[in-house]
């Protein structure tokens, strides 16, 4: 079987909680050698949220580092800016990741566009205020822009398309940065009206199921139609130039039913080709969906010959953005745990989100250096001295899950959504 180790980078992150790499230099290069250090030579490397963190080629793009320098107020802001304005980060990664022979991903995070006045947000989104989602009681959620809204569709697919022509070797879709992809906008609400007879804003999960997931399943169909539109562009590149070019879709596990009221039709995904790898990630959000596995995954990955990557190994990031790292809650033998079992599971390999962050931490290289080795991995994990060395307690025990999952008694309900 093969095993693979991807790292999700984010090179702000590199640099931004570390006041030591403020001053600017090589840093695509010297934070792939820091991966290359700890045997990961996947890199699934960011292109952006709303605004993206590459030198783009598209009219109109919103590239960081180059907004008013007003949205810059700290010594940390102004860095991380003039990082992403003095060269184009992406093409230094994709050139160096070559030459150190590692694989390249693009990652774009698919629905996150921030506040407005924020260094965050692209002109599309505060340009195309038609887009904005909306919420059950009719008020707007700025944050979201509307899958249904052919334009916005675009607007992704097109910077994906540039990632790839630019050389990347895949394409990462982080559905992870913030769920649910879709919410209430007319141009859902309107259809599905005029479809049913019913005003989907009345239906929840708890007084009406049926209902509810019939209508998730409807407003999914706008994300379907994203990689369907996304493959056929994507289609003649892969054949002119004999590339693969895998889209991986960045999902939480909470189950294919959790998926399909996020906006997520999984299953459909797979059956039709859209994606021919799944990321898994831990994250608890959804009140009512407080159950991880990876099997329905795993099983849907086998019929359909798509790669599934388990749940992710990450950093606590929480605290961390005044320039320090948050060590607290870190345990580096859960993390090897998680990677074991999921091998064992039959997993194509695991996705360490912000590797960035863990391949500078002690310890936690320790442990990242050995997952890509299954014999070397189960070593660590059975090793009696490891486990005294980091004992499992009430403040780790979570350690693996997605960072930018709720803190418990703040779970968002299916009925709210």
């Amino acid at each position: 079987m093969d095993w693979s180790i991807q790292g999700v980078i984010e090179l702000n992150c590199w640099i931004g909680h570390f006041p030591h790499r403020w001053p600017t230099g090589h840093d695509a290069e010297d934070c792939i050698d820091g991966h290359i250090a700890c045997n990961i030579r996947g890199l699934v490397w960011d292109l952006g949220r709303s605004v993206l963190t590459y030198h783009s080629d598209l009219p109109g793009a919103t590239c960081a580092g180059f907004q008013d320098e007003s949205l810059y107020p700290t010594a940390q802001s102004r860095a991380i800016a003039r990082v992403f304005r003095e060269r184009c980060q992406l093409r230094a990664a994709l050139q160096y990741g070559r030459e150190q022979a590692c694989t390249v991903y693009g990652r774009l995070c698919m629905n996150r566009h921030y506040s407005p006045g924020t260094p965050h947000r692209s002109a599309f989104a505060q340009n195309h205020p038609q887009c904005l989602e909306q919420l059950r009681d009719g008020r707007l959620d700025i944050t979201r822009l509307c899958y249904a809204i052919p334009e916005y569709r675009q607007e992704r697919i097109a910077i994906l398309m540039e990632a790839a022509r630019f050389g990347c070797e895949g394409l990462c879709l982080d559905f992870c940065r913030q769920p649910p992809a879709v919410r209430y906008h007319p141009a859902f609400v309107q259809p599905w009206r005029k479809q049913t007879g019913l005003d989907p804003r009345e239906l929840t999960l708890s007084a009406n199921r049926d209902g509810f997931l019939a209508w998730s399943r409807f407003r999914a169909e706008a994300v379907t139609a994203l990689l369907r539109e996304l493959k056929a562009e994507l289609d003649p590149l892969r054949e002119r130039y004999d590339r693969a070019v895998p889209v991986q879709v960045r999902i939480p596990n909470d189950g294919l039913e959790a998926n399909l009221i996020c906006g997520f039709a999984v299953e459909d995904w797979c059956r039709e080709g859209l994606v021919q790898e799944i990321a898994l990630s831990e994250l608890r959000w959804l009140r009512e969906y407080q159950q991880w596995d990876n099997e329905p995954y795993l099983a849907l990955g086998r019929q359909h010959g798509v790669a599934v990557l388990a749940k992710n190994c990450l950093p606590v990031q929480r605290g961390g953005w005044g320039g320090e790292c948050n060590p607290r809650g870190v345990n580096p033998w859960l993390m090897a745990k998680r990677a074991l079992d999921a091998c064992e599971a039959g997993a194509a390999g695991v996705c360490v989100y912000q590797s960035d962050l863990g391949v500078q931490w002690p310890g936690q290289i320790e442990a990242l250096a050995i997952l890509a080795d299954p014999g070397r991995l189960r070593a660590f994990v059975e090793d009696p001295r490891v486990q005294a060395r980091y004992p499992v307690t009430e403040e780790n025990r979570t350690f693996g899950i997605d960072n930018h999952s709720q803190l418990p008694g703040t779970f968002l309900s299916a009925d709210e959504l």
